[in-house]
């Protein structure tokens, strides 16, 4: 059975610890003193300041307003939903301007999903109307799109540059 807690001996043991660092301080002769005399007496100041308000509530029924209670983090605005898809082809956009590799097996997946669905509202196959398919994407966009494009040789080498990866970007949008 648990005894009752008795506030003198809860008293003393907040007190000895708040003074335990106080004393290593004295102890070691650490060079700030007074600003840790000055921060033991703030620390026993709430501790008197919580038993006279622990003593003034004794007894009495607080009820919590519903009205007051704040989630937490209410004061950050709720982040927006991101598409996943949308995501990925950031990613893939970010890191095909880096390596070759990246180029091949990051971004032009997402090239080739695009341009078969954007050719295919004209009628037109990626794969089985490739002379077609060319045409009608141009020589950047078509590099990315096409079948038997072949893997990098070096796999570390530079990546698209700005000013390619807009006109694969400008083919594709005017499909």
């Amino acid at each position: 059975m648990r005894r009752p807690d008795v506030p003198w001996r809860r008293l003393a043991q907040q007190v000895a610890v708040v003074t335990a660092p106080l004393l290593v301080v004295v102890i070691l002769r650490v060079p700030y003193l007074g600003l840790a005399v000055r921060l033991w007496l703030v620390a026993l100041g709430a501790i008197g300041l919580g038993l006279l308000t622990e003593r003034a509530l004794a007894g009495r029924v607080v009820r919590d307003v519903p009205s007051f209670r704040l989630a937490w983090g209410w004061w950050r605005r709720p982040r927006r939903e991101r598409v996943r898809a949308l995501e990925e082809l950031e990613h893939a956009v970010d890191f095909s301007l880096g390596t070759a590799f990246d180029v091949h097996y990051r971004l032009r997946p997402h090239v080739r999903r695009i341009a078969a669905d954007r050719l295919g509202l004209r009628g037109v196959s990626l794969d089985r109307q490739p002379r077609r398919a060319a045409a009608l994407l141009g020589p950047d966009a078509w590099d990315l799109a096409r079948a038997d494009r072949p893997e990098p040789d070096d796999r570390n080498a530079r990546g698209l540059d700005l000013p390619h990866l807009r006109r694969v970007v400008e083919a594709l949008d005017a499909l």
